[in-house]
């Protein structure tokens, strides 16, 4: 694997299925950011040897194009015989990843002072997988509900959410604990997201975003790991554009930062040499390869088993599968301890929430309780 010491080694990225923040698209569920280490020269000789081996017509390779053709099978196998192990991928079910995001925007800003105790025993997870069963697989039709859970996400004004901030309905016992938090925690939600407002700050403006959080755990959880020095290449994006700062800081930073969630810790590294470049697919051979690896990946998203037998096999090496977003029927499971516990955190914030108590009193002895019953 090329690297050069002195000008950093080019990791090349671009997605497929952006669609801003509209993460209720129904034409494309899923969102996929795409990277790799192939050098210009190695992407540009091996896109050229496409175009000749299987007649491809025109100059720029389109993963949306490729994908329609009958021989789609022996050219994927193709890109993935030349990226693999050279390749790092994240996927987000878009309907997952709001529903995590509304435990980031609603649950975190009244539980932020000790969240650590909520990220111990996966209650973030547990949260997502109950929301996002509820949207899907309930038999009731909460897209009322999830398109006021966007709206609120894109605007950070309560009144852009009168059904979870009203508790208006009658829903299942899950969604009527949840609106009974919103409703109790209404003001101090709206007060510890108000900078997020629009003219307030532009970070608020990216809140549902997921191309920078896929680009910080391929750069700074992967990448940065594996070569010393990292030249970035992304494909033009208003989100990264806005961001890009916060990425430029680690221009020159040779040294790992520690984190944790509570349970584990990880290095964040990643030293680049420069600030991040931004380009076309038409101009850099490596995003044109960048995106037919990402295309490859909503490939798989959707049809799963149906996909292509390498890109299966080529997903499953080449995915970052800690960081992707789906749905997970475990943490759904009536049996499952996190469930349990999940269930009966979520029952004792709502009930303080209908009492106006302050949320985190006595909260980790009801976290070590409970856990104590369903853990055994």
């Amino acid at each position: 694997m090329p690297v050069d010491e002195e000008s950093g080694t080019l990791i090349s990225f671009d997605e497929s299925g952006f669609t801003g923040p509209d993460l209720l698209n129904e034409d494309q569920p899923y969102f996929v950011y795409a990277s790799h280490d192939l050098s210009p020269p190695e992407a540009s000789e091996f896109l050229e040897s496409l175009k000749t081996d299987f007649r491809l017509q025109g100059g720029e390779l389109k993963a949306t194009r490729l994908k329609r053709r009958r021989d789609w099978d022996e050219l994927s196998d193709r890109i993935c015989e030349i990226t693999d192990r050279r390749s790092r991928v994240i996927f987000f079910e878009k309907r997952a990843a709001l529903a995590g995001k509304f435990f980031e925007y609603f649950f975190e800003p009244v539980l932020s002072e000790n969240n650590l105790a909520f990220y111990r025993i996966d209650f973030h997870r547990y949260m997502m997988n109950a929301i996002l069963f509820l949207m899907r697989d309930s038999g009731t039709d909460y897209s009322g509900l999830s398109t006021q859970m966007q709206a609120f996400m894109r605007s950070f004004r309560p009144a852009d959410a009168p059904d979870l901030f009203g508790a208006n309905g009658q829903h299942h016992i899950v969604m009527e604990r949840i609106q009974s938090f919103c409703v109790g925690y209404a003001d101090r939600i709206a007060a510890e997201t108000e900078h997020l407002r629009p003219g307030n700050d532009e970070t608020g403006k990216w809140a549902l975003d997921l191309t920078s959080t896929s680009l910080f755990s391929l750069l700074f959880q992967w990448w940065g790991h594996r070569h010393p020095r990292l030249q970035v290449l992304c494909d033009d994006s208003k989100p990264l554009t806005q961001m890009a700062d916060h990425f430029n800081a680690w221009v020159g930073q040779d040294q790992s930062v520690p984190v944790t969630n509570g349970r584990t810790s990880i290095e964040l590294r990643g030293n680049l040499v420069a600030p991040i470049e931004f380009g076309s697919s038409e101009e850099h051979p490596t995003i044109q390869l960048a995106d037919l690896l990402a295309g490859m990946t909503v490939d798989f998203c959707n049809r799963k088993g149906g996909a292509p037998s390498g890109i299966q096999k080529w997903v499953l090496r080449n995915c970052m599968w800690s960081h992707s977003v789906e749905f997970d029927p475990e943490l759904v499971r009536k049996g499952n301890p996190t469930v349990r516990v999940g269930r009966e955190l979520l029952k004792e914030l709502a009930l303080k929430a209908e009492r106006g108590d302050d949320p985190l009193d006595q909260i980790g002895s009801f976290i070590e309780r409970t856990r104590a019953r369903f853990e055994a």
